[in-house]
């Protein structure tokens, strides 16, 4: 009998996960969980710039980039939202921004810091200092669906479902792996885990074809450009969970921008989204064995959220961690059999 895998979430981390599940075990029954439509999902919004915020995480931003490249050369932008953008994230603190050259500066291309007159010419009452690089963006609301279409094609089921905390339900009714890609709600699930909090974003799409560059002011204002839209943001507020957008938001997110960028001023507003990011002090993957109280089955629980904002630029590389752990798990259970 083939491995029946289910994995829950079909956010970014979801549909990475199962895809490359897919690939690396073609044999078995895999089952993405879903208990909401996508577009209510946290991954639905972003424009997904790459951006590593932890030095410790490189590795996995690394091959996140690389699988990034490799869409870019070989897969149209329009279907899988992925595309190549420059910029410049200005900051007052040099060690802010030698910081993002220690996480990212060679992965990226392009990495350096601006000289004095390009500050000057570029920005009106610029920072201190400023970096430019050009990296990956990809949009969530194309990305993600062009994942969990590959996913389709290999076989990979979609399915409404909710799920409660603990997982010993999932594997009563016959899964035999399953892997919590819950984001947010990762921590119930585990049913073990009281560490992972909301960080509310709250970002605005306008109307601007013109605006081709990434455009940052520190980590928190800052635009990016879409392929129909370029997004402002944003609003960033741990531990809220309240999603409605309000003209408090709407002012503060624009006002902070406008005196960045005097340009974008009266900007037509286009789209707005609001969602929480699965906040937590490290992402958490990692393998358990259980048994269930019920049936006093064993099986085996794959840990893998807690992105918070780089869900996207770390999203693929987790993904092949947490892969890993559930070939080895499959591979004892076949060994036993």
């Amino acid at each position: 009998m083939p491995t029946k895998i289910a994995v829950i979430g079909e956010g970014v981390i979801g549909c990475s996960t199962a895809l490359q599940l897919s690939l690396a075990l073609p044999d078995a029954q895999i089952t993405v969980l879903f208990d909401r439509p996508f577009g209510e999902t946290c991954s639905a919004g972003p424009a997904g710039l790459f951006r590593i915020d932890d030095e410790a995480n490189r590795a996995y931003g690394k091959s996140t980039f690389a699988w990034f490249a490799h869409l870019h050369r070989t897969e149209k932008g329009d279907a899988t939202g992925v595309k190549l953008l420059s910029g410049h994230i200005q900051s007052d603190s040099r060690e802010r921004l030698e910081q993002q050259q220690r996480a990212y500066g060679d992965i990226v291309y392009n990495f350096r810091f601006l000289d004095d007159r390009e500050i000057k010419d570029l920005f009106p009452n610029p920072a201190r200092h400023c970096i430019h690089y050009t990296a990956f963006a990809s949009e969530g609301n194309k990305y993600v669906p062009y994942l969990k279409s590959r996913c389709l094609s290999n076989g990979v089921l979609f399915k409404e479902q909710k799920v409660a905390p603990g997982l010993a339900e999932l594997a009563d009714t016959d899964y035999d792996v399953i892997v919590n890609c819950g984001g947010l709600d990762g921590g119930v699930l585990a049913g073990d885990d009281d560490t992972v909090y909301p960080i509310r974003g709250v970002v605005l799409d306008v109307d601007a074809h013109w605006h081709k560059h990434f455009n940052y002011k520190d980590f928190i204002t800052f635009t990016i450009p879409k392929e129909k839209s370029v997004v402002i943001g944003s609003v960033k507020q741990d531990n809220r969970f309240d999603l409605q957008i309000t003209d408090i938001d709407r002012k503060d997110i624009l006002e902070r921008y406008v005196a960045l960028h005097p340009a974008m001023r009266d900007p037509k507003i286009i789209g707005e989204w609001s969602g929480l990011r699965p906040g937590r002090k490290s992402i958490r993957i990692e393998k358990q064995i259980k048994k269930s109280e019920k049936t006093g089955k064993e099986y085996t629980v794959i840990h893998h959220y807690g992105h918070g904002g780089n869900g996207f630029t770390l999203g693929w590389g987790t993904a092949e961690e947490a892969v890993k752990l559930v070939k080895e798990s499959v591979l004892d259970r076949r060994s036993k059999l």
